[in-house]
């Protein structure tokens, strides 16, 4: 009884060390191809025969490969997930690709009678925020930081801080360019249709990319992209325009052009 009983006990112990090893540990997430891609690498997993990737929930990938680059042609996911199987054992590893949602009220044009309210928009990528702040406190040179102006002289426009006559001159880190361009969807568009000067409307959804000047002009790592929601807008050239704003930052993955602004 006891052989028997140490048999069993040796059985379980097999059983047990051909499971899988753990969750397979995302050690690279990179975008490519101008920002429109993504690139995963993991690490191996003992035990796995295999791994998945999942956009969204949804299958899109099985292999034996440690790598896989989602192409955003064809996929933009608000979350990505590597599993790593064995049989029916399944471990998974989430990646969270949110844009961070900061909402914006009563930012007023630079030309509004009520100069105590702001006008400007600091976009902060370290955290993903987006602050109203006035004209005072716009620092262009700040590192990962970007900025806007509510322009309201005619037509309401989205202005890049050095596309005003007050910081023309200036040093800024980031260019903050825009496009009304929405036929990709949730990818943000590659180069050629955005502008530092953008008119808005209420209504208007609008993708911007803010380009690092260090590499000034091409897509790469070192820049973000977002959209900006204009919930409401009112007023009018000679009073001065008032809007509430959306406004979402993809910070997950640097350069990265994957903006999805909807719920599952």
């Amino acid at each position: 009884v006891a052989l028997l009983g140490i048999g069993v006990l040796a059985l379980a112990g097999c059983r047990g060390g051909g499971g899988l090893g753990g969750n397979p540990e995302i050690v690279e997430k990179v975008a490519t191809n101008q920002g429109a891609d993504l690139k995963l690498t993991w690490k191996s997993v003992e035990g796995a025969n295999g791994y998945k990737v999942y956009c969204d929930g949804n299958k899109i990938w099985e292999g034996k490969d440690t790598t896989y680059t989602i192409q955003g042609s064809s996929k933009v996911c608000k979350e990505v997930e590597v599993s790593a199987f064995s049989g029916s054992d399944e471990q998974k590893t989430r990646l969270d690709l949110t844009p961070k949602r900061t909402p914006i009220s009563g930012l007023v044009s630079h030309n509004h009678p009520d100069t105590a309210r702001p006008s400007w928009v600091k976009l902060d990528f370290t955290n993903g925020s987006a602050t109203s702040v006035k004209q005072r406190d716009v620092r262009p040179n700040t590192p990962n930081t970007g900025w806007f102006v509510f322009f309201g002289s005619g037509t309401p426009q989205f202005r890049d801080v050095k596309s005003t006559t007050s910081f023309r001159d200036s040093t800024a880190t980031m260019e903050v360019a825009f496009t009304d361009n929405i036929s990709s969807g949730n990818l943000a568009p590659g180069k050629g249709s955005y502008n530092t000067v953008m008119n808005v409307s209420s209504g208007g959804r609008y993708f911007f990319w803010a380009d690092n000047v260090s590499t000034y002009d091409d897509m790469d790592n070192r820049d973000y992209f977002g959209v900006i929601k204009v919930t409401s807008l009112s007023g009018s050239s000679s009073t001065g325009y008032t809007a509430d704003l959306e406004i979402y930052i993809q910070n997950k993955v640097p350069g990265l052009r994957w903006v999805v602004t909807h719920s599952h």
